[in-house]
């Protein structure tokens, strides 16, 4: 059954792995991502790759922009030598052809599922057009092809922007990460009746760095979390011991950043559960299906999300039979 067909059945649980596609110049950068896709595919419905603008988001970037595989390539390769469908998003705004491109992406590269992504800054004059005009443009040219849109649970009016991107033929929609369960709940119950599936992005934070680029990505960050995640312990905002005068300090220095590291991590992957049982004990009567999407940030982070990945399938799966149990 192919992802199309899984969305069109609200009772089936279906989990997304994003993951960032590697820089374009390293090598072996496709091989390595693929050995990854290798690991997780027997876990997911589906894997979801990002596409990576050099934005500046109003501020200084807190690492250097690479220049990445394009999701196409990549995603054609994971769907072709494992079998394993691929969504890939695409920012509609740069390009005033996206007919053409979704055409390209579905005939040349075996791809049908695109989240289409708007621009950085609605006061900015795009050459493309908006993620409704071009879901528009698909459903006028008949692309055989599910839509997917993005959606930040704090944003203003943001129920109204969801139900007219669905209306205009999203199927599904990733929502930013999430670290509070108080916006995505309240999102969930103004959008009772809605068909279009909502994916909950959950991503692991296991050092003060994670939290920084998240928050330069434009993640919702409640302000306490630092506070929450680290609680003061010194050693998690360490990222290598400092020089040792003996091999045995340093030794010692490296076992307690790998304890404060898993600490946070613990308390990351608690806090991304907690979120994820508030959003299913507060469904409203008529809720969208609910999936979960669980992001890869960073290469470091690569084996904290697949232990996120499987402590929230098996919550979420056990929440989603529960939930059909009772309807």
């Amino acid at each position: 059954m192919n992802f199309s067909n899984k969305l069109a059945n609200r009772y089936l649980p279906l989990t997304l792995f994003e993951m960032v596609p590697p820089a374009a110049s390293k090598p072996g950068a496709i091989e390595e991502a693929l050995c990854q896709a290798e690991k997780i595919c027997r876990r997911v419905d589906a894997i979801n790759l990002p596409e990576i603008h050099d934005e500046a988001r109003g501020q200084e970037r807190t690492v250097k922009f690479i220049e990445r595989v394009e999701p196409r390539a990549l995603g054609k390769r994971i769907h072709s030598e494992m079998g394993l469908e691929v969504i890939v998003n695409r920012c509609v705004v740069y390009d005033t052809d996206q007919v053409g491109w979704l055409r390209k992406t579905e005939e040349d590269h075996g791809i049908s599922n695109v989240v289409l992504v708007g621009g950085e800054s609605s006061e900015v004059q795009y050459p493309g057009p908006s993620v409704t005009e071009a879901a528009r443009q698909a459903a006028a040219a008949g692309l055989r092809i599910a839509l997917g849109g993005i959606s930040i649970p704090s944003r203003l009016h943001e129920p109204e922007r969801v139900r007219r991107k669905a209306a205009a033929g999203l199927g599904f929609f990733t929502t930013q990460v999430l670290f509070d369960s108080n916006d995505i709940v309240w999102l969930i119950q103004k959008l009772n009746g809605v068909e279009a599936r909502i994916f909950l992005s959950f991503a692991p934070v296991s050092h003060p760095r994670d939290i920084e680029f998240l928050r330069w990505l434009g993640a919702d960050i409640p302000a306490d979390l630092d506070h929450f995640l680290l609680q003061n312990d010194p050693a998690a905002t360490e990222s290598r011991p400092a020089p040792p005068n003996d091999a045995g300090r340093g030794a010692a220095a490296e076992k307690a950043i790998r304890g404060a590291s898993e600490r946070v991590l613990d308390r990351s992957l608690d806090l991304a559960q907690r979120i994820l049982m508030d959003v299913f004990d507060n469904l409203p009567p008529d809720p969208p299906p609910i999936g979960i999407n669980i992001e890869h940030i960073n290469k470091r982070n690569f084996a904290a999300a697949v232990r996120m990945l499987d402590r929230l399938n098996e919550l979420y799966r056990r929440l989603v039979s529960a939930r059909a149990g009772n309807g």
